[in-house]
């Protein structure tokens, strides 16, 4: 009977071993997004601009044809476009889209961006699909794209050759020439937008692109100290908008020659075989250190930036309206670095909503906006 009991705690054991083996080893890798459905994979062709022609007549037709039936899938109208194809085009204002397999998610920021403003300018959507690790691509977010109607301007789903992760999805998905005047907003699939992020966005391009000491633009109206991670940051509403020593990825519009000298320094680095080094008495390094020992240091290309930027002397520019109000709102989906843990006002929305109104008052800007170290401080 001791034996049999041995036996039996044995394989037990070998059972929950071999279940963690698979979870680990054999199940599709947490990429910095939710945990995949693996039935919803598929496998996508690698070069397939064949499939470019096909697919985007087959869903004209069948728009035209009326067809509301069980291929509504082609109801939208985003075409499949190739990563060359689309640095053509010239805009003015780019939005980059970035997804993996959260199509609820993904659906919900396309519906916001359809409810936004923007001033008969010529918009680009840009739905970028990144693939698993072994190439293959959420058949539903897929869908999610491809049913996705804009109301206004132009839209493409480019699928990335290669699994490239979430620093490859922000750092090779705005590619602008150097004569370009055009804008882009990167923005990860669990957001929402303001109505007025890109009435926002224009403004305070026109105002602060001429200066050296910005990097870019966020657009996300809550922020932790990055001192010490605690939240938040509390400078006084008078002071329509303030410049910060870190980035706010929750919406980010890269001022069009930082980001080019950025990506060319890291560039280098990394092709040397190198590491950017880290920033001294910051927060994140913290973080980076955590998932450094889970193997997932690279989904934090944020450590690069910092270091560049506080190294050019150059800060982000934030919004500051009152009760801490953004042009953009993080549902804090699941995944490598949220665990779903969105914290909620009574109506089941996000505790930090969006500007929901335009004063005319927004629009008059500081000529010299206010400086805030990571402490929160307002510094000279």
């Amino acid at each position: 009977m001791i034996l049999s009991r041995k036996r039996k705690r044995l394989l037990l054991v070998f059972l929950l071993c071999s279940s963690a083996i698979y979870i680990f080893i054999l199940a599709p890798m947490d990429t910095g997004y939710e945990a995949a459905d693996e039935r919803s994979w598929v496998d996508f062709p690698v070069n397939y601009s064949h499939l470019i022609t096909r697919f985007n007549f087959d869903v004209t037709k069948e728009i035209r044809s009326g067809d509301t039936g069980e291929r509504n899938w082609a109801l939208g109208n985003c075409s499949l476009e190739s990563p060359e194809s689309i640095r053509k085009d010239v805009v003015d204002l780019r939005v980059i889209v970035i997804t993996y397999n959260r199509p609820q998610s993904l659906d919900r920021l396309l519906q916001s961006l359809n409810k936004a403003e923007y001033d008969n300018d010529n918009v680009k959507f840009e739905i970028w699909l990144d693939r698993s690790i072994y190439g293959q691509i959420s058949k539903d977010t897929l869908t999610t794209a491809r049913n996705f109607r804009v109301s206004y301007g132009r839209c493409s789903i480019i699928v990335h050759s290669t699994h490239v992760g979430i620093q490859g999805q922000w750092l090779n998905t705005w590619e602008p020439s150097a004569q370009s005047r055009e804008m882009a907003v990167i923005l990860e699939d669990d957001l929402t937008v303001s109505p007025f992020f890109y009435k926002y966005l224009k403004l305070v391009h026109n105002k602060y692109d001429s200066r050296r000491d910005v990097s870019g633009f966020s657009l996300q109206g809550t922020s932790l100290r990055h001192s010490d991670g605690h939240c938040c940051l509390n400078v006084a509403t008078e002071n329509k908008v303030f410049l910060y020593p870190t980035l706010g990825t929750t919406g980010f519009s890269p001022k069009r020659d930082s980001w080019f000298m950025f990506k060319s320094w890291l560039n280098h680095i990394t092709s040397n075989g190198q590491r950017p080094p880290l920033i001294k008495d910051h927060v994140a390094v913290t973080w980076y250190e955590d998932l450094r020992r889970l193997g997932h240091e690279e989904s934090m290309w944020e450590m690069g930036y910092l270091y560049y930027t506080r190294m050019q002397g150059e800060y982000t520019l934030y919004p500051n309206f009152k009760d801490h109000q953004g042009l953009t709102v993080n549902w804090f989906e699941v995944g490598l670095h949220n665990k779903g843990k969105m914290e909620e006002d009574s109506n089941g929305k996000p505790e930090n909503g969006l500007l929901r109104s335009w004063n005319p008052q927004y629009d008059q800007l500081p000529d010299e906006p206010i400086y805030v170290n990571n402490n929160g401080d307002v510094i000279s």
